[in-house]
């Protein structure tokens, strides 16, 4: 991986461990929560600016499902940095293992993804 791009993903784990809020909306209310971990990989798809796409474990420990995710990304045009999740999908865990059942039950594409990456990781772990 370049330096540079190195530099950045670990100016972008620096956030693990902060706090997390997000306001909703309207009079709909806020969320607050911490950010417990981060997986973070330069998106090879990015051309001219850079992104480096991330998926969150945030706890918000006042839910009846504390653990969710959220999908998002950052952008480094020049010098700056710039957090580019504000209106990102973000759900308790079980959600998301909904919406990915679904999705495969219903899209043969998605379904035949989900089988190459479980068929990849069982490669990755065969190989240790």
């Amino acid at each position: 991986m370049d330096s540079n791009f190195e530099a950045v993903v670990n100016q972008i784990l620096k956030a693990v461990g902060r706090p997390v809020s997000f306001q909703y909306p309207g009079n709909e209310g806020c969320k607050t929560g911490v950010l417990v971990d981060r997986a973070v990989m330069h998106s090879p798809a990015s051309t001219g600016v850079p992104y480096w796409d991330v998926i969150d474990l945030i706890q918000f420990p006042n839910e009846p499902e504390p653990e969710w995710l959220r999908i998002g990304y950052y952008r480094k045009p020049g010098d700056r940095l710039v957090f580019g999740s504000q209106t990102t999908i973000t759900e308790p865990i079980v959600v998301w293992k909904k919406l990915l059942v679904h999705a495969a039950r219903e899209k043969a594409w998605f379904k035949k993804l989900l089988d190459e990456d479980m068929a990849e990781l069982d490669d990755d772990a065969s190989t240790l």
